[in-house]
């Protein structure tokens, strides 16, 4: 058991330093544009980021969690296959998605406070963050870690440069833009070589049957792809339109130090997910207990994490956040509870992933989801933007609960811990 949890927390501390690297990257972003935009002009710039984020599932229907569930049932033929499918299908969404943005995108732009000749960079630049997490995911379960850190280098420090660059010449938030989009771009080509390197792909239309499939699987899985980005939208979309563009600039700069915990956290799980989608699915019961062990060990010590992370950001955040956006640092330890709601969220989902309960996925999401809407409106006005911070927190925790009720009865998770509890008192 020990050396499971030594080569667990190795290969964790391996894939938070990666992930880091593109979690930094805001921060570092930070401390240069909170010092040269005014709130309201970084306030566009989160808003941006939100609405990227909430078009992914929408662009790819979240492909790249369907490789995850069958990567290692696929050989190399059928990954190549797998690959070239979820290409068409991000492709063509993403191609319907930007006709309607042409169409509508004056509407759009009035509905999301965001400016309506930059909508279409919204897609396109959620259309090149799905090519990208897809060639990660790929990475990850091929145990390929060169690559995976050498794609999160390349991603995070062209993106800086180019953004860096365009600020200083006064680009303002559309320099931001377009300097992400750019390192994206860079980055999803070198990404998409490898790919076709080592799968030989032939980029042939894909058989109606399985392209059929993956959008049927997207569909139903959607409201779980939405998740994670819907609720970081929903509270922006609610505070700049009862608070200010201003206050969501505030709430963009304490959601950074969430984001820091969030990484260490998805650093677990990138290294735990391929070892339980190994493991839980053999008959030897050790194998349980390893997982229960493992788990619950996860669950106890991330309330611990949130508190050394609240403590190392009231001392970073002054130096990191420049002094027209100091009245952000009382909201921080808000979102860093809030991360630590969402770490037990998705923890949960793990267990469900694998057994690729999709339906109770979807349900706990969507409830995540409608929760948050509902009480970040009344947390906006009444308690403005801690209120909302608040609201995000009851609804992870809310939606934790509701999947833990059926992991614990499929699992049977208790039973599998009082077998390894008297196993060691033997």
């Amino acid at each position: 058991m020990l050396q499971l949890f030594r080569k667990l927390v190795g290969t964790s501390i391996f894939y938070s330093l990666a992930n880091s690297i593109e979690a930094l990257s805001p921060f570092f972003l930070a401390i240069l544009l909170t010092r040269i935009l005014a709130p309201e002009e970084y306030g566009v710039w989160v808003l941006f980021v939100s609405l990227v984020a909430f078009l992914r599932p929408a662009v790819n229907l979240t492909i790249q969690d369907a490789l995850k569930m069958h990567f290692y049932e696929l050989d190399k033929a059928g990954l190549a296959a797998f690959v070239v499918s979820a290409f068409y299908l991000s492709t063509a969404s993403a191609l319907v998605l930007g006709l309607i943005g042409l169409l509508f995108g004056e509407t759009l732009a009035s509905f999301i406070s965001f400016p309506a000749a930059w909508v279409l960079a919204v897609v396109f630049a959620a259309y090149l963050y799905v090519n990208f997490y897809f060639v990660l995911t790929y990475n990850q379960f091929a145990g390929k870690r060169g690559r995976f850190i050498a794609l999160q280098f390349a991603q995070s420090l062209l993106g800086f440069a180019v953004i860096a660059a365009l600020v200083f010449q006064g680009a303002g938030w559309q320099g931001v833009i377009l300097g992400k989009v750019a390192g994206l771009v860079v980055t999803c080509l070198l990404g998409v070589a490898w790919l076709a390197k080592d799968l030989k792909l032939s980029f042939k239309l894909p058989g109606r049957g399985q392209f059929k499939d993956m959008v049927k699987f997207g569909l139903v899985y959607l409201p779980t792809g939405f998740g994670l980005v819907a609720v970081p939208l929903t509270d922006r979309l609610i505070i700049t339109h009862l608070l200010g563009l201003a206050e969501n600039g505030l709430y963009g700069v304490a959601a950074l130090f969430g984001a820091a915990l969030f990484v260490a956290i998805n650093g677990f799980l990138h290294a735990w997910m391929p070892w339980l989608f190994k493991r839980l699915g053999e008959l030897q019961s050790n194998y349980r207990r390893e997982v229960t062990a493992v788990s619950l060990s996860f669950l106890l010590l991330l309330p611990a994490l949130g508190i050394f992370f609240y403590l190392v950001s009231m001392l970073a955040a002054p130096l990191v956040v420049g002094p027209s956006f100091a009245s952000s640092f009382g909201l921080i330890p808000w979102a860093i509870a809030g991360t630590v709601a969402m770490g037990y969220f998705y923890h949960n989902q793990a267990f469900l992933h694998l057994r690729k309960a999709i339906l109770p996925m979807s349900i706990s999401s969507l409830t995540c989801i409608l929760l948050n809407a509902y009480l970040s409106w009344y947390g906006a006005l009444y308690y403005g933007v801690a209120g909302v911070l608040a609201a995000t927190i009851a609804a992870f925790m809310i939606s934790a609960v509701i999947s833990g009720i059926y992991i614990v009865y499929h699992y049977n998770i208790f039973g599998s811990f009082f077998a390894f509890a008297q196993g060691n008192t033997r």
